[in-house]
């Protein structure tokens, strides 16, 4: 388990359990359920028993195990109807998963600064090393927002920086214009117009021989080698001294941007009852998979952190954020996103 899973979970009073260790079973019995020991002997202490029932596990699982902690960070798990193993987790867990979100978050925007500095820096080298074309995908991500590129979704045909190929680039009018099918087989056309990343593309599309956009050469080596998104996020944590990688690119975009949705598209009048701020929100969700190429549910499960759609429907996030002083490195909404993470952190 991840020691600042750990180290928050003990802030918030629970502790790390193993489903392999439950000690009690609910078995179908006549027309209701026997909940046992795994022992098989009957439990009978109420309290136990109330807690169980506060759970309202779903009628239709099966082999369902219990925690006997009350502060267990798992409480139950069980089978569903197709076999998939389900977790019920304690209630005060989305506390402490929030919590390592903040501090990731945080570890990433306090050092992305220095990791753009170092791109534009190797950016410059104009280099076919590692290092070189490393820090031209790495600019990509973070102007495009765009997967790493992981090799086990190249198998299935799903681009992502990594393992583009040069047939998915055209330069025109002084653009880089890719088009390349994604993950979950979704095509995608991104258009690219900053000029030394548009440069640095056009060369690394001219290299004679290779299918994939991204290769390097070490120095000495006569073959080149294709960049991956292993040796991407290798980069990433080289170039900024933490520990970051690829997709706290597209979380940190992703949730400055629905943090700059919800405080300057939406309007007080948008905003002044519950069920309009859920629509904002949902608004708010729909820009954000715009801008990464993906649902508004993958959107909001996976790169938005939760707090600020919290925050904001209960009417407690910050207009300001994004006035006052730019922070070097950051863009106004980053560093309103920053301050945002900042505060949270301290709660």
């Amino acid at each position: 388990m991840n020691k600042r899973l750990d180290f928050h979970a003990e802030r918030f009073g629970l502790t790390i359990v193993d489903p392999a260790d439950f000690g009690v079973e609910i078995h179908p019995h006549g027309r209701g359920q026997r909940i046992c020991f795994t022992n098989g002997e009957t439990i009978t202490d109420k309290t136990l028993k109330a807690r169980i029932k506060k759970l309202v596990l779903p009628p239709a699982w099966r082999d369902v195990k219990i925690c006997v902690e009350e502060n267990g960070h798992i409480q139950a798990t069980g089978r569903d109807e197709k076999g998939r193993l389900q977790y019920r987790y304690h209630d005060d867990w989305v506390n402490v998963r929030n919590a390592v979100k903040t501090e990731r978050l945080l570890r990433f925007g306090r050092a992305l600064p220095k990791l753009r500095k170092r791109i534009a820096r190797d950016l410059k080298r104009q280099g076919t090393d590692r290092r070189g074309t490393a820090a031209v995908a790495a600019r990509l991500i973070d102007v495009a927002a765009m997967r790493p590129g992981h090799e086990k979704y190249a198998k299935d045909g799903g681009r992502g920086v990594a393992s583009l190929r040069r047939e998915n680039l055209k330069i025109a009018k002084k653009r880089a214009v890719l088009r390349f099918v994604g993950k979950s087989n979704k095509a995608h056309v991104i258009e690219i117009a900053e000029p030394a990343l548009v440069r640095s593309l056009d060369r690394m599309r001219r290299e004679r021989g290779a299918k994939r956009l991204f290769r390097f050469r070490e120095k000495g080596a006569t073959a080149a080698k294709d960049l991956t998104a292993t040796l991407l996020n290798e980069y990433l944590r080289d170039s900024s001294g933490k520990k970051v990688s690829a997709k706290d690119f597209r979380t940190f975009h992703g949730s400055a941007e629905a943090l700059r949705f919800l405080l300057e598209e939406v309007t007080p009048e948008k905003a002044d009852t519950a069920p309009k701020r859920k629509r904002a929100v949902a608004k708010a969700m729909k820009s954000v998979s715009e801008l990464l190429r993906n649902t508004p549910t993958v959107a909001r499960a996976s790169y938005v952190h939760p707090e600020i759609v919290a925050a904001f429907e209960e009417e407690r996030l910050p207009a300001d954020l994004m006035k006052g002083r730019v922070r070097e490195g950051l863009t106004r909404v980053e560093t309103g996103l920053m301050r945002f993470l900042e505060e949270a952190a301290t709660q």
